[in-house]
């Protein structure tokens, strides 16, 4: 169950990833929030993800902590919905009328057609949204077998909450009329937040590889919000010295 391995008083969380490439294991102390182990499994070619997943999850070092919690994160396309209008009973169709198609060799998680058994949902509370997500349930039934008490989340719900936490430390006049762009880099993708006066007015996760594209559909988000090339301003995170660089060029006020 959760409290596993050795009887040290000291807790540890177990962060399960699952995304296009396979999964990856992230051991941390709740103490000091340090990373104490990582490991990664990834399935290609003939490899079943529920054959990896279920050896990953044999791995002996994971009897050596005591996991106070364990959480699986599903890095997958998501929807948000305003929380006054979410419905479980409308989570399938909203989620197929958002993504009508099978996204073709960028996430194989998603061949297939999709269930009612596999739609997510995570409340943000302070956002007064829902992030509607897919999650396979043959994934989070093995997990369960192992952490019944496992906690399902989204990678784009915990990016948003990062930048609505950042939107918060901003000392903002309640009649501003400038808007905060976040923007978040990683290896393959981004995600973009827009806030005014700390109300979310927009989120979305893009796929993007290379700094032509991700130049591209920023400056396409930053246009279709009609956002003001002077006044507002585009936080950026992990981007590069030369994507900071090709972004200013266009956009007035970036801040780190």
């Amino acid at each position: 169950m959760l409290a596993t391995g050795s009887n040290t008083l000291t807790g540890y969380r177990l962060s399960i990833r699952f995304g296009a490439d396979g999964f990856s294991f992230s051991v941390g102390n709740i103490l000091d929030s340090l990373v104490v182990q990582t490991d990664s499994f990834p399935v290609s070619g003939t490899l079943v993800a529920d054959d990896v997943l279920r050896q990953a999850l044999q791995r002996p070092y994971l009897m050596d902590y005591r996991f106070q919690s364990v959480e699986l994160v599903a890095d997958t396309l998501t929807t948000i919905v305003p929380l006054e209008h979410f419905s479980k009973n409308d989570m399938l169709a909203f989620y197929r009328l958002c993504f009508p198609a099978t996204v073709n060799g960028q996430y194989s998680m998603f061949n297939g057609q999709c269930s009612m058994a596999d739609m997510q949902y995570q409340i943000l509370p302070a956002l007064e949204a829902v992030m509607v997500f897919r999650l396979d349930q043959s994934i989070l039934r093995i997990v369960q077998e192992c952490y019944p008490d496992v906690k399902v989340c989204c990678t784009d719900a915990q990016q948003l909450e990062h930048c609505a936490s950042l939107q918060e430390k901003r000392l903002v006049p309640a009649d501003a009329e400038q808007r905060d762009a976040y923007v978040c880099f990683d290896e393959k993708h981004f995600f973009v937040a827009v806030f005014q006066r700390s109300k979310l007015q927009y989120a979305s996760s893009q796929i993007a590889d290379n700094d032509s594209d991700r130049t591209f559909l920023l400056l396409g988000i930053w246009k279709a919000l009609d956002m003001h090339a002077q006044r507002d301003v585009c936080h950026l995170e992990g981007a590069s010295a030369k994507l900071q660089k090709t972004i200013g060029e266009y956009i007035l006020n970036i801040e780190n």
